[in-house]
């Protein structure tokens, strides 16, 4: 079980106010300008945001010491919600979806959404810019990506990437919330391909078609191409989407063939370089 800190990512504070404009404001800044109401007969809001950016995704704490609100207008990222206390609701246009202490919720990008707290509710939440999460999926699958990427009404946190991700949430939050700024390139870069890999994996949407249809192996000189590509360039981060770029197949393809031929992934084999490298006078 994880422990986190009674205020997470206190290291990247973005607000602490009791006015409902100050902490608009603030939201808006990193993430889209809700409006935000309080309960009739709700206690004064004593709200608490802290966000810490990587490069394509965010990751943020959240407590409004009140029952309140948030009318979000559409944005241009896609949202792992996972509440820590208290009760919730988060309705999409799809009809609400109850929250609470581990049963959080995805939120698609580029629709308005409306969530609903309880006083006591606190919660952390990942995002991720939806441009980047469609190069990855471009990445992925080797399709070029035509139609906005969207989430399913039906989606369901029941998928086993789903649940992964949900587990990894907290563990990436005290990392971060435990370390000092700034954070290696090539750690971010590992850190944003596992998550966004596991978003696509885990929710159902327009293109989970693509994800579960099998795929060739690469051939075994493209593997060899991306081992050569990785060791001339392992003093740097290196993206699957490169790699793909690369030997010319999907990154799903390339991740697999890596496995079955080498026993570990490409990702795996640069923190070897890396760790012989370091290790040799």
């Amino acid at each position: 079980m994880i422990t986190l800190d009674s205020k997470p990512l206190a290291n990247f504070p973005l607000v602490r106010s009791r006015s409902i404009e100050e902490v608009s404001d603030a939201i808006g800044r990193v993430y889209a300008r809700p409006v935000l109401t309080t309960a009739p007969g709700a206690k004064t809001l004593d709200a608490t945001f802290n966000n810490c950016r990587l490069r394509h995704v965010e990751i943020a704490y959240a407590a409004f010491g009140a029952a309140v609100t948030l009318d979000f207008p559409a944005s241009g990222y896609f949202s792992q919600i996972l509440p820590l206390h208290g009760s919730g609701e988060l309705d999409c246009g799809g009809g609400a979806v109850a929250m609470a202490a581990g049963v959080g919720a995805a939120v698609t990008a580029h629709a308005a959404h409306v969530s609903r707290f309880s006083a006591d509710y606190e919660h952390l939440v990942l995002r991720i810019e939806a441009r980047a999460l469609a190069e990855k999926l471009e990445a992925l699958t080797g399709t070029a990506i035509a139609e906005p990427l969207r989430l399913s009404h039906e989606t369901k946190s029941g998928q086993h990437a789903a649940q992964l991700l949900q587990h990894y949430l907290p563990v990436l939050v005290g990392t971060v919330g435990s370390a000092r700024p700034p954070f290696p390139d090539w750690w971010i870069a590992q850190t944003e391909q596992l998550v966004m890999t596991l978003f696509l994996f885990g929710y159902r949407h327009n293109y989970s078609h693509l994800l579960a249809r099998e795929v060739p192996d690469s051939a075994p000189w493209q593997v060899r191409r991306a081992e050569d590509y990785i060791a001339a360039h392992a003093d740097r981060e290196i993206t699957l989407e490169e790699l793909a770029a690369v030997t010319g197949v999907s990154a799903f393809s390339l991740f697999r063939s890596f496995k079955k031929s080498r026993g570990y992934s490409p990702s795996e084999f640069v923190s070897r370089l890396r760790a012989k490298r370091g290790a040799t006078p």
